[in-house]
C-alpha cells in the first residue's frame, strides 16, 4: 500500500467537493482486496485489479458546490461511498447528509448498515421468531444490534473470538456462543428443543461456514447471507435444503434502488436516515466497536497489520482532520 498526493478537481455541475473528516475501513472487504486470495473467475476477481484504491465509507464537510446543486449547503457533513482520500469530489444525488446528533464516526458505518439493514429485510424476521448470526465482525456487530429491535424470541450469536463475542454482548444477542459454527449447531437445537433455528445469518466470510448454518435451520427455514465469500466454490450444499425445504435468501448491499418506491419500500436513502434516526435516539450504540483510529500517513503500516491478524481489530477509522469525534 502506497499514500499518494493527487489533486481533488473543482466539482462540475451536480457535484460537490468535501474535505474529508473520517473514513472507516472495511476490514473484511478491504483486507481480501489487499491480499486478493480469491476465486479466478469470481466476482472478486473481476472486480479487484490493482492499483485499486480501497474504501467506500468516508464523512466529509462539503466546501464546494457546483452549478446546480440544491439542498445541500457550504459547511454540511455528508456521508459517501469515495474512497479513503483526504478530500474528495461527488454527485450531490450520491451523498447521505449526516444530521445533528450523529457524530461524523458513527455516520462513517453508514454503508454497512445499508448491506446488513438490506440483508435483514430481505430474509423477513418475523415476532417471536429465533434468528442466528454467524460472524461477528463489523457486519456481524450491526446486524445483531438491528436484529435486536424486531422482537424476536431468541437471538443467537455465534463467533469462536471471544473478544468479538464481548462486543456484542447487551447490544441484541440473548444467547452468545464463542464457538465454531460447526460446534454451535447442536447448542442451537438445544435451545430451539430440537427445532433449529428459524433465520441463520452467515455473515462470516467462511465458506465452511455455509454448510454448517443449514443444519441448524428449522423446516422451511431461511438462511441469509450477507456479504460476498472470496471463494465461493467452497461453499457446499447439504441435503437439509430439499428434505427440509430451505431458502437461501442472498443480499447485496449494491441493489436497494438510491431511493425507496412503491415496489421497494427501503431504499438506500430510507435505509441511511433511519440508521442514523437509531444512534441519534440511542436505540442502537457503536462507541464500543471504534478499536483503532489512525492518521493516514500509518495506513500503509496499519493495512499489514490488519492483514496479518484481523482478529484484532474491529471499526478501524482513518482520521483525517484529528476531529471525528
Amino acid at each position: 500500500m502506497e499514500l499518494r498526493e493527487v489533486k481533488t478537481p473543482p466539482p462540475v455541475p451536480g457535484q460537490i467537493r468535501c474535505e474529508s473528516i473520517c473514513s472507516l475501513v472495511s476490514i473484511g472487504t478491504e483486507m481480501t482486496c489487499f491480499g486478493r486470495e480469491v476465486e479466478p473467475g469470481s466476482v472478486w476477481d473481476e472486480w479487484i485489479q490493482y492499483p485499486f484504491e480501497p474504501g467506500y465509507s468516508s464523512v466529509g464537510r462539503v466546501l464546494e458546490l457546483g452549478e446546480g446543486v440544491e439542498g445541500i449547503a457550504a459547511g454540511g457533513i455528508v456521508c459517501s461511498n469515495a474512497p479513503h482520500r483526504g478530500s474528495f469530489v461527488d454527485s450531490a444525488d450520491a451523498v447521505y447528509p449526516v444530521p445533528d446528533g450523529v457524530s461524523a464516526e458513527s455516520a462513517s458505518w453508514f454503508q454497512l448498515n445499508i448491506i446488513a439493514q438490506n440483508g435483514i429485510r430481505q430474509t423477513r424476521p418475523v415476532l417471536g421468531e429465533t434468528a442466528v448470526v454467524i460472524g461477528l465482525g463489523p457486519l456481524g456487530q450491526l446486524a445483531v444490534r438491528l436484529l435486536g429491535l424486531c422482537g424476536l424470541s431468541h437471538l443467537v450469536a455465534v463467533d469462536p473470538s471471544q473478544q468479538r463475542c464481548a462486543l456484542a454482548k447487551g447490544h441484541g444477542p440473548d444467547n452468545i456462543m464463542a464457538v465454531t459454527a460447526d460446534e454451535a449447531v447442536e447448542q442451537v437445537k438445544e435451545l430451539t428443543d430440537g427445532r433449529g433455528a428459524d433465520i441463520v445469518f452467515d455473515i462470516s466470510g467462511h465458506p465452511s461456514v455455509f454448510h454448517s448454518a443449514q443444519h441448524m435451520l428449522a423446516p422451511r427455514g431461511r438462511l441469509g447471507l450477507i456479504g460476498d465469500v472470496p471463494k465461493p466454490g467452497q461453499q457446499t450444499l447439504t441435503h437439509d435444503i430439499v428434505s427440509n425445504s430451505i431458502s437461501i435468501i442472498g443480499a447485496h448491499g449494491s441493489l436497494p434502488p438510491r431511493t425507496g418506491n412503491s415496489f421497494y419500500r427501503w431504499g438506500k436513502l430510507e435505509m441511511t436516515a433511519f440508521f442514523f434516526e437509531l444512534i441519534a435516539s440511542g436505540r442502537i450504540g457503536l462507541d464500543s466497536l471504534i478499536t483503532h483510529r489512525i492518521a493516514p500517513e500509518d495506513a500503509p503500516r496499519k493495512y499489514a497489520d490488519i492483514y496479518g491478524d484481523r482478529g484484532e481489530y474491529m471499526g478501524v477509522v482513518v482520521d483525517w482532520q484529528g476531529e471525528a469525534r
